[in-house]
């Protein structure tokens, strides 16, 4: 049993930084977008990390992280990025209209790093040529592009506008970069320039919240997926690719002398076919918890669950409102699993609204089982008795919570 003590602990991640984010601007003064930047509680540079490192986990903190002030950075984002990261075949888990990638002048634009560019062009990507120096390596590359930035510090205006129109035949736009005084950014729009970025108009801000673990990430992830109303059984069939221990768990369950049929399950799809939807998503979860979190977590969450449901039972609610209270009692405890608070997880996810108010407000009879559910574990853990809490549902629950304990031994068999 983990007690209320291991729970406060657990519950509350720390916050850190996610990254900075200075805003675009347009010749309005309306911001149009933001570049990235890496930032590190430790002070360490993206340059330090190495910049495939820092890139990675400034895109993980994007994505991943729980902020309320990330909303505003979702799209359109500048992110820097190294021929290394770009070669990689995980390049960016991005939708391409959301998102610039900034080629930095570190790179080398040999022919490979040209072709893949080319690539990810045609796949709707767009480029910025980052602190671009104006040098005949990167002139392949300016057919490429979409935009190109200039540190205004770096060039004369003289330079830049001989520059300019030399590839005014393409169709670039420009963007100032280090504009630090109203007169350059006069100066920078009399020139041409449509966008800019600079301290005169906003210093980067630091963005911080709390950094969502990969587990539990894909968690949510199987959550969307498994609950609705008709799930993606080919999209669920490619997530469990990458779970082969579950997935060897849950052949083993399908065909074991409970379930089976005429012949033997071999795929997911069958998998699920042969036990119904219903069973599938808790076996599917069953697994993915305790693979992912100590037993003695796993065993709390999920016996929660199952009690939530059994209760269900007993008060009489339809089928399909007993899996809702499944799906809450496993909901409630994300903060034991994953150390994030319930309210935020659940935000990620597309959920009924009788499971999110049930969460978030605790309102509606799934909310008060879980309530229930919860005294009856503070009662365990404290060793004291619970005023007003049935006998039946304390009855219920160590049903459940010997039904958990005998499953989590016959995953070890």
């Amino acid at each position: 049993m983990v007690s209320e003590n291991d729970n406060a602990i657990v519950s509350a991640l720390d916050t850190q930084s996610l990254f900075a984010a200075q805003p675009i601007f347009d010749n309005k003064n309306n911001r149009v977008a933001v570049e990235l930047l890496y930032r590190s509680d430790n002070g360490i540079s993206a340059l330090e990390l190495g910049d495939n490192h820092a890139t990675t986990e400034l895109l993980y903190n994007l994505c991943g992280g729980i902020s309320d002030q990330i909303a505003q950075y979702n799209a359109p984002v500048f992110i820097n990025v190294c021929s290394d990261f770009l070669l990689s075949d995980s390049f960016l888990p991005l939708e391409a209209e959301n998102v610039v990638i900034e080629l930095v002048e570190r790179i080398t634009p040999d022919p490979n790093f040209i072709a893949h560019v080319a690539a990810f062009k045609r796949r709707g990507f767009r480029f910025a040529l980052d602190d671009f120096e104006f040098i005949p390596d990167w002139e392949p590359l300016i057919a490429l592009a979409d935009f190109i930035k200039v540190d205004v510090l770096q060039h004369s205006f003289a330079e830049i506008k001989l520059q300019m129109h030399r590839l005014r035949n393409y169709p670039l736009e420009w963007l100032a970069e280090r504009v630090e005084t109203p007169e350059q950014l006069e100066q920078c729009k009399a020139l041409g320039f449509t966008l800019f970025q600079g301290y005169f108009m906003a210093r980067p801000e630091l963005v911080t919240g709390k950094v969502v673990s990969p587990a539990a990430l894909r968690m949510a992830d199987l959550i969307n997926n498994l609950f609705h109303d008709e799930p993606d059984i080919n999209k669920l069939s490619l997530q469990l690719n990458d779970e082969p221990a579950l997935v060897m768990g849950m052949l083993r369950i399908a065909n074991s002398p409970l379930y089976r049929k005429t012949r033997e399950v071999n795929s997911v799809k069958e998998l699920i076919m042969r036990l119904g939807l219903d069973l599938a998503r808790k076996w599917i979860l069953m697994f993915s918890v305790l693979n992912r979190c100590s037993p003695a977590a796993a065993g709390l969450v999920l016996s929660r669950a199952y009690t939530a449901q059994q209760l269900a039972v007993l008060w009489h609610v339809d089928n399909a409102k007993q899996s809702q209270f499944f799906l809450t009692g496993l909901l409630s405890g994300v903060d034991i699993l994953f150390g994030i608070a319930p309210a935020e997880f659940v935000a990620q996810l597309n959920l009924s609204d009788d499971i999110k108010n049930a969460i978030v407000l605790h309102s509606g009879e799934a909310a008060k089982a879980v309530d229930i559910i919860k005294n009856i574990e503070k009662a365990y853990s404290m060793k004291t008795a619970v005023d007003h809490t049935a006998d039946d549902y304390f009855a219920i629950y160590n049903q459940q919570q010997y039904y958990v304990q005998d499953k989590f031994a016959g995953f070890s068999r």
